[in-house]
C-alpha cells in the first residue's frame, strides 16, 4: 500500500509539471500567435505529453517493458487528449465570443485545465496496472506471495 501511495505521489507531481507546461503553452501559443484553439492546444498537448511520459516511466513507476507502456501511454494519453483539445475546441466556438479579447486565452487555458482533471484518476489506475507489472504478487504453489518477477520455486 505505501508503494502504491508512493506511485500515486509521484504521478501527481508528474501531472502536476505537464499540466503547468502545457498550460503555459497553450497561454503563450493562443495568445501569441493566430492559431485556432485546436491547433493551440494540440501544441499544448504534445508539449506536456513527452516530459510526462518520460517522468511516469522513469521516476513514478519502475522502467519495464518500453513496448507495452509506450504502448499504454499513447492510447489512454491520446484519449485523454482528444477529450482536452475538444471541450478547449467547443470553447473556443461556444464561450469565447462572448468575452471580452483580453479573457480569451485565460478562458481557453481554463477549460483545457477543466478537462484534464477527469481523466487523472483513470489514467493512473491504468498505468499502475501495466507499469507496475513488474512489481505485481502472485501466489506461487505453496500459496505464499511473493514478487511476479522474482523465480518461483516449486
Amino acid at each position: 500500500m505505501a508503494r502504491a501511495r508512493i506511485r500515486l505521489a509521484r504521478f501527481t507531481v508528474a501531472s502536476a509539471i505537464a499540466t503547468g507546461l502545457s498550460q503555459v503553452v497553450l497561454l503563450m501559443v493562443y495568445s501569441w500567435t493566430d492559431l485556432d484553439a485546436l491547433s493551440a492546444s494540440t501544441i499544448a498537448f504534445l508539449a506536456g505529453s513527452v516530459p510526462h511520459f518520460l517522468m511516469v516511466r522513469y521516476w513514478a513507476w519502475p522502467p519495464g517493458n518500453l513496448h507495452s507502456q509506450l504502448a499504454t501511454y499513447l492510447t489512454v494519453t491520446l484519449l485523454g487528449g482528444v477529450g482536452s483539445i475538444g471541450l478547449t475546441t467547443a470553447a473556443e466556438w461556444l464561450v469565447l465570443p462572448f468575452l471580452p479579447a483580453g479573457w480569451q486565452p485565460l478562458a481557453l487555458t481554463l477549460s483545457y485545465l477543466a478537462a484534464s482533471g477527469p481523466v487523472f484518476v483513470a489514467k493512473f489506475a491504468i498505468f499502475d496496472r501495466v507499469f507496475a507489472a513488474r512489481r505485481a504478487r502472485a501466489i506461487t504453489s505453496e500459496g505464499m506471495l511473493q514478487p511476479a518477477y522474482a523465480p518461483a520455486t516449486g
